[in-house]
């Protein structure tokens, strides 16, 4: 079948995404499903900063690469060892998950080995895109979504509420279960908590949710970009802080009264993470969500201040969900108006305008795109 797909066949170092065009819209062939193989018509996909990540060559992906890890769409055909689904179901692109290592059998699907392990394949070690040339193209995480068409392996298809649209429910297809996941489910804050959110991207305005359905009192937003403030209140935000005007850390311990009971770095850049830590309280939690650009970071951090006032640091992949079971909850939250995705969406744009829209979710002009196949 033929699909039209965003493919990156060369990284670009500089970052010039209008000048350099490095996601290539081309035609692809893409294979009938076998085995536990489903064929998602994608309806919509949407573009998130680990993409730019992939385009400017920080995740070592192997090329070419069929982009995009959000997506959801329509199932169109199954292999004949799917049982999970049918034709017609509406789903949401997870992750690869085996369900037989010994993360998956401890409730950590998200940390699967298979996945770890599968560079640009499914989890079966098959691709199904093929180029122009006959050359085998890769998929990224296992899900490729920005093309009309993909090939999955049947747990990263997962089936959710007709009810939501899918334009909406792409969405939590990452940024949103990683947000709302790091605050309910990897810190699972108490009610009543003080809360603190660096990064009011889509990641860390659905951690403000996540905050509110766990009933957090405080819940204060850390950010550099102002327009982002009026989204971030609308979500539940108690207070908002923009740090290129005064220290974040002191105004921090003004409104709570000495620190937060839990902070979350949702940026993954080493200062603001030195930030999140110095800004809890005593017994705090600080929560390390957005993955830093490099592997190996310096940060100054008080140790014996970590020890005396018993404070601690975790880091949440994925917002610690199993997929399967977390995706068709999220959808159900926002079906019944517990959870909104409309305001995040701040711009949809076709697939031909790939490039341009990675560029604007670099300068901070967006929060989550909608892109159209």
């Amino acid at each position: 079948m033929e699909s039209k797909a965003a493919v990156l066949h060369e990284s670009t170092k500089n970052h010039d995404f209008l000048g350099d065009l490095p996601a290539k819209i081309e035609m692809v062939e893409v294979s009938e499903p076998t085995g536990e193989e489903v064929l998602v018509k994608i309806e919509a996909a949407s573009l998130c900063h680990t993409d730019i990540s992939c385009v400017v060559g920080e995740t070592g992906e192997p090329k070419p690469v069929v982009l995009g890890h959000e997506g959801a769409g329509i199932v169109a055909a199954i292999g004949d060892e799917v049982t999970t689904l049918e034709v017609g179901d509406h789903v949401v692109l997870g992750r690869i998950a085996c369900g037989k290592c010994i993360r998956c059998r401890m409730g950590k699907s998200n940390l699967c080995l298979s996945r770890r392990q599968s560079k640009g394949t499914l989890r079966t070690g098959d691709t199904s895109f093929t180029g122009s040339n006959g050359d085998s193209y890769y998929h990224y995480h296992g899900v490729s979504s920005f093309t009309e068409y993909t090939n999955v392996t049947q747990e990263v298809a997962i089936k959710v509420n007709k009810e939501i649209p899918l334009e909406q429910a792409t969405l939590l297809g990452c940024g949103i279960f990683t947000g709302v996941g790091a605050v309910a489910n990897a810190a699972d804050i108490e009610p009543g908590s003080s809360v603190v959110i660096f990064g009011a991207g889509g990641v860390g305005l659905s951690g403000v949710q996540g905050a509110v359905l766990r009933g957090a009192t405080e819940i204060i937003v850390v950010d550099v970009v102002p327009s982002k403030f009026d989204i971030a209140l609308k979500m539940g935000a108690t207070n908002t802080i923009n740090s290129m005007e005064e220290d974040p850390v002191d105004r921090i311990r003004e409104i709570t009264g000495g620190g937060a009971n839990y902070t979350f770095d949702m940026v993954g850049h080493p200062r603001v993470f030195e930030q999140a830590v110095e800004s809890l309280a005593v017994s705090g939690t600080a929560v390390l969500v957005g993955t830093p650009s490099t592997p190996v970071n310096e940060v100054s951090i008080n140790l014996r201040e970590m020890v005396k006032n018993e404070k601690r640091i975790i880091g949440a992949f994925n917002g610690s969900y199993n997929l399967p079971i977390a995706i068709p909850m999220l959808a159900d939250l926002v079906v019944e108006g517990k959870l909104s995705l409309k305001e995040l969406i701040t711009s949809s744009l076709p697939l031909d305008k790939i490039n341009e829209a990675m560029y604007q979710l670099e300068n901070g002009a967006e929060i989550r795109q909608v892109i159209v196949p």
